[in-house]
């Protein structure tokens, strides 16, 4: 029988209403079981935990495919217990077997969209339009929902980043856990973070590198503001020539420095490619 308001029994005479009308509204997982099924009676309560904890994301339709082997033969099951997310009357996903929780956890999270990802894909858009502020209200409104949500965390991040508000966004960043921290998206605001605290001011920085090629320490200011101020290629040309000059200079200053950049700006840019490029021919020239 059904546990709660998100679990419900489902045959032949419910089926168009309960499944394919429903999901219109609602993500419905089908979970196709049967009383003689060992792994069913593990998977069912791992399904009917999720489905309460998630309070209303998804409604859990459960089909005795014994019972029903009509709707078995619709949804083409050939082995149980056989999982099927429905979403407007369409399959747009689907597994077989007793998978453990975190995965089923993962493989709901990635097919049904949270509150928090609704509002992070719609505030990126803003962003994109350059509607800054309303952007950045949203990004906190989804945090407020969900404060571990990486995608909002980042885009509340950059926005106060591009706002000179570096300790906010500082602050901000601090939100992930260490395995949000790595993803590349992380890395590259870490990364411009440091290039802006680093970063001064160009003209006096020029100046100091043309009077003394030698003064390493302003070549390696110079880079950090040139990079700082989106002067990409110009700022990569300074580490080179640090590396050029003393590989060695505050412990390999200058290839350390071009990895930031990269990690900032993505692997697959082209000035990425570029750069590493120059990099690795210096390196094992």
């Amino acid at each position: 029988m059904a546990a709660s308001q998100w679990v419900i029994d489902v045959d032949e005479t419910n089926f168009v209403t309960e499944v394919l009308h429903r999901s219109q509204s609602l993500p419905v997982l089908v979970d196709f079981w049967a009383p003689w099924c060992q792994p069913c009676r593990t998977l069912s309560p791992i399904l009917e935990k999720i489905a309460e904890d998630m309070n209303g994301r998804f409604l859990l339709a459960k089909i005795d495919s014994d019972q029903n082997q009509s709707l078995a033969q619709q949804f083409q099951v050939r082995g149980i217990p056989a999982v099927k997310l429905v979403i407007d009357g369409q399959v747009v996903d689907e597994f077989t077997g007793a998978l453990p929780e975190s995965r089923i956890r993962e493989f709901l999270d990635k097919a049904i969209p949270s509150e928090a990802d609704k509002m992070s894909s719609h505030a990126a858009l803003l962003a994109q339009h350059g509607r800054m502020d309303e952007a950045l209200n949203l990004f906190q409104a989804a945090l407020e929902a969900q404060p571990d949500h990486a995608p909002s965390i980042c885009g509340a991040a950059r926005i106060l980043l591009e706002n000179s508000q570096h300790e906010a966004a500082k602050a901000v960043l601090g939100q992930l856990c260490p395995s949000q921290a790595e993803s590349p998206e992380a890395k590259a605001i870490h990364a411009k973070l440091a290039f802006a605290d680093a970063g001064g001011d160009l003209h006096s920085l020029r100046a100091q590198v043309d009077a003394n090629p030698d003064d390493l320490t302003a070549r390696l200011t110079l880079g950090q503001a040139l990079v700082a101020s989106d002067a990409f290629a110009e700022g990569m040309d300074q580490f080179l020539e640090i590396l050029k000059r003393d590989r060695a200079f505050e412990d390999d200053a200058g290839r350390k420095q071009l990895i930031q950049t990269f990690e900032m700006l993505g692997h697959t840019h082209p000035l990425t490619i570029e750069y590493r490029g120059k990099l690795s021919a210096h390196l094992f020239s």
